[in-house]
């Protein structure tokens, strides 16, 4: 139950036996903060200090905190880039004193805590034969091959697992060239059409900046800041974000898909003064398709899969008789209709 502190006797301080999962650790956080007990403190110096203390000499204690020191920072660095940021943006010292921290994941979440990504092919020699179609780390369109965040099935990618997957992908996308090396057939027309909607942002905002006499502020067009603002502003109070505490329900899900509608029709007037912006546009847009994937999937999924990145406050139980399957989502851009349905997890491995 969510209501309901999990038991931890099974479970240890970071660095000794079992370190307690991201989830759980999540999970009791946001209930203490419920609770009025925040904020919360991440106590690097009390693991540093117990660490160092077991060294009973003093000259090579201090070797050992200079070492300590330095794969916190490489950890952190290769792991959560942000909180070694936080750490010098804050002038705190990890071995000095401790660190505030959020109970808080990407609300589009990521492989990193939610399994989730590109279905893509699994490898010959470990996948069943339907889970496989001819290259490994091919998604469901021939030719485009996913790793890290972008491929699903994974809960600990991190920065060194996703490079390791990066390998892996650009090995088998090397194996498909060569099995391919034919030339493709190209529209010249349906280029002309794709470089000219690549670059609309840039003549949107030629053709109208010239009105107002703030930048920002016009009605024929949006700039990827406010638009990347609104956005975010939508997934975090309707899609299980810090501002409702994770927590989101069906009518809360299916109200995020109509602004989410709203937002794709301005979507065209994406305007961009420079190419930084016409970047920030598209990867906008791209997110945007992401973050209505993320919350169709959450609406169909009837149960609250991942305790600690989110809640499901109408389906607050792990429902592993009916839903401990992958979700899987399409869009057919013929028809402008999604179908989100069950995949089968089959164990490989016990």
């Amino acid at each position: 139950m969510v209501n309901n502190k999990p038991e931890l006797e099974n479970w240890a301080p970071y660095g000794q036996v079992k370190p307690v999962p991201a989830n759980l650790r999540n999970w009791l956080m946001m209930l203490d903060q419920k609770e009025g007990k925040g904020p919360a403190y991440m106590r690097t110096e009390e693991a540093i200090q117990a660490i160092v203390a077991s060294v009973p000499d003093e000259k090579e204690r201090k070797k050992k905190l200079k070492e300590v020191e330095s794969e916190a920072w490489e950890d952190f660095l290769d792991m959560t880039i942000s909180q070694a940021i936080l750490w010098a943006g804050t002038n705190t010292s990890p071995e000095e004193k401790p660190s505030e921290i959020q109970a808080c994941e990407p609300y589009f979440i990521g492989s990193h805590s939610g399994a989730s990504g590109t279905w893509v092919s699994g490898p010959e020699d470990l996948a069943p034969p339907e889970y496989f179609w001819g290259y490994n780390h091919m998604a469901t369109v021939k030719g485009i091959f996913c790793a890290g965040d972008a491929s699903g099935a994974s809960s600990h990618k991190f920065s060194d697992g996703s490079h390791a997957e990066g390998r892996i992908a650009a090995k088998a996308a090397l194996a498909y060239i060569v099995d391919n090396p034919e030339q493709p057939k190209v529209d010249a027309a349906q280029i002309e059409k794709l470089k000219k909607a690549i670059l609309s942002p840039i003549a949107t905002f030629e053709e109208f900046s010239g009105l107002t006499d703030n930048l920002d502020v016009n009605e024929n067009y949006i700039k990827p800041k406010q638009f990347m603002y609104r956005l975010q502003k939508i997934m975090d109070e309707y899609a299980g974000g810090v501002a409702t505490m994770f927590s989101t329900n069906k009518p809360s899900l299916e109200r995020g898909l109509e602004l989410l509608a709203f937002l794709k029709e301005d979507a065209e007037k994406l305007a961009a003064e420079d190419l930084h912006e016409l970047t920030r546009c598209w990867e906008n847009v791209h997110r945007m398709w992401q973050a209505e994937a993320h919350v169709r999937t959450v609406l169909f999924r009837d149960e609250t899969r991942w305790p600690g990145y989110y809640f499901r406050a109408d389906a607050p139980e792990i429902d592993n008789k009916n839903w401990k399957v992958f979700v899987n989502c399409k869009w057919d851009p013929k028809t402008d209709k999604w179908d989100v349905f069950k995949r089968d997890i089959i164990q490989i491995v016990d």
